[in-house]
């Protein structure tokens, strides 16, 4: 990331929004500024977008009912849907949840700080909108410089859904908050590109053993591993009190249409509209390998929105070749699974829910050895 955003400070109205470079990385001075200046709009109650490494989060200040009344508002999102609440890297556990159990603590000194949300019963005075209601609380140590300078800053809990919609593509940059809630909130941190690209795997934490109701950045398997046991893995329909986990979700405007690289060209075939203006209406979102055969001269109304050429890479690209679609005005995207091991078990929970029909749901539950 270059250069630094001029240091004015103009006039303006409540809730008008700031977008600040944030240059943490580099080591800059004024950069410190911007941080604290995040942190004291949170302690104001006020709304701040900041990058963690999954995605972009909607912040508010965990302990204010009117912070995240406001939040919730902003996103249009359900009140009796929880949210995640995001910690420094020395924030004890025991102010926000209670009987963690000992195999709890093991993955967050495994995983913590990462892409890992932990959900353990709530401490009674933790405060009832930031759970839906709920008796459990999600807790998360985010890795990202900025998430974690901005957290310490502030010095206590951050609430912080994606910087999205409800139920839409969650932002991977600075300029996909502004385009999605432009002046609603009050300040953006800009920590560049999300190095990871998709949400933090949730593991729930109040049963006697381990359930994984999202996949997401910490995968299955390096779980079993240091855990050096079976894991639950809860393909939810929402009954299940997790962010992420409706059969409806992370959708663009675009129609998805899932399929296999065997069945690529049969999927563009029955896809494609004849356009009088030539226009383009197809989006292509598959891994490299899989576009091998894939002849774009004979398929001008395809635009190739990403080739991405692994799943590491397709998890980064994810979110921002949905809203390329969206940019576009595609009226559909034609996804490409790709393997469902490791990390691309979330791409294709993310992609599932982005292209499941509303009165689609899954509530089969699985052992996984």
């Amino acid at each position: 990331m270059d250069g630094r955003v001029g240091r004015s400070r103009r006039a303006r109205d409540a809730h008008q929004l700031l977008v600040k470079q944030s240059v943490i990385e580099q080591g800059d001075g004024d950069n410190d500024l911007d941080i604290e200046r995040a942190a004291s709009l949170l302690r104001s109650d006020a709304l701040v977008a900041f990058p963690t490494e999954t995605v972009y989060g909607l912040g508010g200040n965990a302990r204010s009912t009117t912070a995240i009344s406001r939040l919730y508002a902003v996103k249009s999102r359900p009140t009796n849907h929880p949210v995640i609440v995001h910690l420094a890297l020395d924030a004890p556990i025991d102010e926000w949840a209670v009987r963690v159990p000992d195999w709890a603590n093991v993955l967050a000194q495994s995983f913590w700080p990462g892409p890992l949300t932990l959900v353990l019963p709530k401490r009674p005075d933790v405060l009832d909108a930031l759970t839906g209601g709920h008796p459990s609380i999600g807790l998360r140590v985010p890795a990202q410089k900025v998430a974690q300078a901005l957290l310490k800053s502030f010095g206590d809990g951050v609430a912080a859904p994606s910087a999205n919609r409800f139920g839409r593509v969650s932002p991977t940059s600075a300029s996909a908050v502004v385009a999605e809630l432009g002046d609603e909130i009050d300040f953006v941190l800009d920590g560049g590109a999300c190095s990871l690209g998709v949400e933090s795997t949730i593991v729930d934490c109040t049963k006697v053993s381990p359930t994984i109701l999202r996949p997401g950045g910490v995968t299955r398997e390096e779980i079993i591993s240091v855990l050096g046991s079976a894991v639950l893995v809860k393909n939810a329909d929402g009954s299940t009190p997790a962010p992420g986990t409706l059969s409806t979700h992370y959708s663009p405007q675009a129609r998805v249409v899932l399929t296999t690289a065997n069945e690529l060209s049969n999927s563009i075939n029955s896809e494609s509209r004849p356009d009088s203006k030539g226009k383009t209406h197809i989006g292509l979102l598959a891994l490299a390998d899989d576009l091998k055969y894939f002849d774009q001269t004979n398929s001008p109304e395809v635009m190739i929105l990403n080739s991405p050429i692994n799943v590491k890479q397709y998890a980064r690209v994810l979110y921002e070749s949905l809203r390329t679609a969206d940019t576009n005005n595609l009226a559909v995207v034609i996804a490409v699974l790709p393997p469902s091991s490791g990390l691309g078990e979330a791409v294709c929970d993310r992609l599932t829910r982005a292209a499941a029909s509303t009165d689609f749901g899954l509530k089969s539950e699985k052992i996984i050895l």
